[in-house]
């Protein structure tokens, strides 16, 4: 990789790490949240290297961290998952409670099989406390992360 495109990449990730604290930092973690998300590469720049993609789940899973820890305090009245998809701009961290919306909660991952192995994940996330899950649909594959229970 060329200095020049490493440096550009890198202030990307920054970029996109920054957009991620800003959308963290504007919620109460105290409210509800019915499906509340962020994408960790918003421009979908994760696609065009394999390191960019081992980036964008890296950041993925950063993020999963952080929306569990602004939650941990409710226990298990909120669930935080992640998923990964084969356009890293499609990733995504979820926050989700019961809410006003009346919209299913828990979340019950209908149709995800669990206990996947991936090879591209599992050098990412900690699979002690992590367990990864595949949903195959008409848009290709989506892995579900979350924290074991």
């Amino acid at each position: 990789m060329d200095k020049r495109y490493k440096k550009r990449i890198e202030r990307y990730w920054i970029k996109m790490q920054k957009h991620a604290d800003e959308a963290f930092s504007s919620i109460d973690p105290d409210d509800w949240f019915d499906y509340w998300h962020t994408h960790p590469d918003w421009d979908g720049k994760g696609n065009s290297k394999p390191e960019n993609r081992i980036r964008a789940n890296e950041l993925t899973y950063s993020l999963l961290q952080k929306a569990e820890e602004l939650t941990k305090h409710r226990n298990n009245n909120v669930q935080c998952w992640a998923i990964i998809t084969e356009d890293t701009m499609d990733n995504s961290v979820f926050i989700h409670t019961k809410n006003p919306n009346g919209t299913e909660f828990p979340f019950t991952y209908e149709d995800v099989k669990w206990d996947i192995s991936n090879q591209d994940i599992e050098q990412t996330i900690d699979s002690s406390n992590y367990q990864i899950g595949l949903y195959s649909g008409e848009h290709g594959n989506t892995y579900y992360i979350r924290k074991k229970a």
